[in-house]
């Protein structure tokens, strides 16, 4: 008898997918997408002065600090029909195709699959393993869903571009089991009562008949306002803080860390002069983090996760972000322009050598000037005061 083989997909896009070929049906339904909008983004009250002069490296693409706007992506709602959807990033399968943007933020060890030149395989399916899913799902199924920025952004978020009759008509939403900070998320919205949630392990497989799939609602960095949605549904569900918590703090990141500012505490004993409050968001609830972005009144955090929850900030927020110059990333600043933020920077220097813009693993050591950190929240609040 011969032994099980694997399986080879070859990747394709979705787009081209959801393109009928002569004689046969697309296996993909590219049902509708949410308009573009144009998005203001005002300028960079002192970070502006940094990145005249200062070189760095923008991801996406350079030049993008210096323009006054976005336009949005527009999110695509797909319906798959009779779709393999392997671990909890949901890497779809149809036919003999892998969806390539189902692949995003995966990696072979932790998702369970083989990398090929053009493609992927997967292992060999032991008898009953794949489990068949009857009717109509959801999937909010993303990759790198233990960083808390991605499970909202790229992972829950997608349902505020999924009409509520999509919703009432599955049976389940498929979710990441270990999706970060998702099962308490979840609780705070207002899913019909029809709908259970179902968690997807890294290397289970489901076979589904038919998968409804919101793809993004932000692309890589842009944002649409549908997005906003999401947030004030969550956050109307979250009763205020049983404690009081501080209206200005600053994300505390020290210890371990990819990207490590090397004098943060300098960074927070200048700040607390200044009446600010280190936070570690990891010593809050879920609902107190809620709590805490939608009362500040200014919040100053090196770049990273803590920031996805800027959508919950009123408008008129103060928000500096502390940017290493190796990786200049204008997603939070994007999110605060849509939530009508009053958004700045601050650069700091990395060591070299530089790791790749594709290496999202990569160490980054980097330090900054705390008298630039004091002088741009001082310009925010003096601002402020004027304006108000």
């Amino acid at each position: 008898m011969s032994s099980p083989v694997e399986t080879i997909f070859h990747q394709r896009g979705i787009e081209v997918l959801a393109q009928a070929e002569a004689g046969r049906p697309p296996p993909i339904l590219h049902v509708h997408s949410l308009a573009p909008v144009r998005v203001y983004v005002p300028p960079l009250p002192t970070g502006g002065s940094f990145l005249n002069i200062w070189p760095v490296r923008e991801w996406p693409e350079p030049g993008l600090w210096s323009q006054d706007g976005y336009d949005s992506y527009a999110p695509p709602l797909f319906v798959l029909h009779n779709v393999l959807v392997h671990g909890s990033a949901g890497i779809l399968c149809v036919a003999d195709a892998v969806v390539a943007e189902s692949l995003a933020y995966t990696s072979p060890e932790r998702h369970g699959y083989r990398a090929l030149s053009r493609g992927i395989a997967l292992p060999p399916a032991a008898p009953g393993s794949v489990h068949v899913r009857r009717g109509i799902h959801v999937s909010v199924l993303a990759g790198a869903e233990a960083d808390f920025d991605h499970a909202m952004l790229n992972g829950l978020a997608r349902l505020s571009a999924v009409p509520d009759n999509y919703l009432a008509a599955a049976e389940t939403l498929l979710v990441p089991r270990g999706g970060a900070g998702q099962t308490e998320m979840l609780g705070f919205l207002d899913l019909p009562p029809s709908i259970g949630v179902r968690q997807v392990g890294p290397e289970e497989t489901l076979l589904i008949e038919t998968l409804v799939l919101p793809l993004s609602v932000c692309g890589e960095v842009a944002f649409h306002p549908c997005v906003l949605e999401f947030f004030h549904r969550v956050s109307a569900n979250v009763p205020p803080a049983a404690r009081r918590l501080p209206r200005r703090f600053a994300i505390d990141r020290r210890g371990p860390s990819r990207r490590g500012l090397l004098n943060e505490t300098d960074v927070l004993q200048a700040l607390v002069r200044q009446g600010f409050v280190p936070v570690r968001l990891e010593e809050l609830s879920l609902a107190e983090q809620i709590c805490l972005f939608r009362q500040a009144e200014a919040i100053v955090a090196p770049q990273g996760v803590g920031l996805a929850s800027l959508g919950f900030a009123r408008p008129g927020c103060i928000v500096i972000e502390l940017i290493p110059d190796c990786r200049v990333d204008w997603r939070f600043r994007h999110l605060a322009a849509l939530a009508r933020l009053n958004y700045d920077c601050v650069l700091g220097r990395a060591r070299k050598p530089w790791p790749g813009l594709d290496d999202d693993s990569g160490q980054i050591a980097w330090e900054i000037s705390v008298q630039h950190v004091v002088a741009a929240v001082a310009q925010a609040i003096g601002a402020a005061a004027q304006a108000a």
